[in-house]
């Protein structure tokens, strides 16, 4: 595959893709960054078995008689470069796209603009090229009527599933989400809900107000990790009671990860697949959900390394199915905020199924009564007493 590095791109994103032959001749739909999958070809193949194939959630399908290749078009994150990939059988060919230029993937033609721009009609004679190709297959005026039944009637199907489908619903979710759209993914789901991944509890809020506020009458559900973790936890705890495990990793949402533990689970395989599957269908955003086993020596011992990175007192206490650190001793404040996003830090990487904290406070009696003068010190322990805890 040849993919072209030459910058073609000068106006910011986001990109329109409009239709300029086909039976969905003007429609527009939007790019969004990363990958767009285009599947072209005739309708009645398509749907041979009652049904719409299960195609992936980023891609359009365009109806097109004679000539469909199926076609994928790359937007960077940073909106520099557009590439197109032709997936022909048994080869794929990349360009670089260049925008308000009509564009000819097999029979097909379009053309890319920026959002914020008006669209450019092409010159007259690149249309007029398109159909002579496509003008001696209507010579007959009645095979001519026929076909235009048809392919009104794949139109129709064809522009109510682009309308109609997760990626524009996804982008309509996304302009709704504004400016702070880049804090946030929309995952469009297998159950045809709308996903909002948010990183934090206070994301999670302002996306919720957000959906209330703005009236968006799609099925859409806003999502995070932590409250996906103890969703996950409840179901395991009912049809996995002794399974052991960590915690679910949504670094990439669409492919989460689950940590097992190594040493305290004994399933084959297969088990470890059917498992995998059955948290899939938990999360109908998710492509797949990846199982990894960590090693419990590895989490007890990060665990104690923090510990004693952080210069913080603590004892170990191990007991069946964990490890228990107790962090005690008289601790300023300093020293419990400290403590507390050591914890957190890590809960938020192993959880806390197997490695626990407890913090243990002990008061210091001699705070606030200590005196210092010179070489000695002594401690003020009321009127007319006093303690000196070195000798004299």
């Amino acid at each position: 595959m040849e993919t072209s590095k030459e910058k073609t791109i000068t106006s910011p994103g986001p990109y329109i893709v409009r239709l300029l032959n086909s039976s969905l001749n003007g429609c527009e739909f939007p790019l969004l960054t990363g990958r767009t999958l285009f599947v072209v070809g005739q309708s009645d193949a398509l749907t041979a078995s009652g049904q719409l194939p299960d195609i992936p959630a980023d891609s359009f399908f365009i109806p097109l008689d004679h000539g469909g290749i199926n076609f994928e078009i790359q937007v960077d994150t940073d909106a520099t470069e557009i590439i197109l990939h032709e997936l022909k059988e048994g080869n794929s060919e990349s360009r670089p796209v260049q925008l308000n230029t009509p564009i000819q993937v097999g029979e097909l033609l379009i053309l890319i603009r920026p959002e914020s721009e008006p669209w450019t009609p092409e010159q007259p004679e690149t249309l007029e090229t398109s159909e002579k190709k496509i003008e001696p297959r209507f010579k007959n005026g009645i095979v001519a009527a026929l076909a235009g039944f048809f392919i009104l009637g794949i139109g129709t199907v064809g522009t109510l599933w682009i309308l109609n489908s997760p990626q524009r619903q996804a982008a309509e979710l996304d302009s709704l989400l504004g400016q702070e759209k880049e804090r946030f993914q929309v995952l469009p789901g297998r159950d045809k809900m709308l996903y909002v991944s948010a990183q934090n509890e206070r994301d999670t809020l302002w996306a919720r107000q957000v959906l209330a506020r703005g009236d968006y009458d799609k099925n859409a559900r806003v999502i995070n990790e932590n409250e996906e973790n103890k969703r996950i936890s409840t179901w395991l705890d009912t049809y996995y009671p002794q399974l052991a495990y960590y915690r679910l990793h949504f670094d990439e949402p669409r492919k989460p990860v689950f940590w097992l533990s190594r040493q305290r689970n004994n399933m084959s395989k297969k088990e470890i697949e059917v498992l995998s599957q059955k948290l899939r269908a938990l999360m109908p955003y998710a492509d797949s959900v990846d199982i990894t086993l960590m090693d419990d020596v590895a989490a007890a011992g990060q665990a104690e390394a923090g510990l004693k990175q952080q210069a913080l007192p603590y004892s170990r206490r191990n007991h069946k199915g964990g490890v228990t650190f107790v962090i005690q001793g008289a601790l300023d404040d300093v020293e419990i905020l400290r403590a507390r996003q050591f914890v957190d830090s890590y809960y938020r990487t192993w959880g806390g199924r197997y490695v626990q904290f407890a913090i243990e406070l002990k008061d210091d009696w001699l705070k606030g009564r200590s005196f210092q003068y010179g070489a000695e010190g002594y401690i003020k322990m009321s009127p007319g007493h006093w303690y000196f805890p070195s000798p004299l």
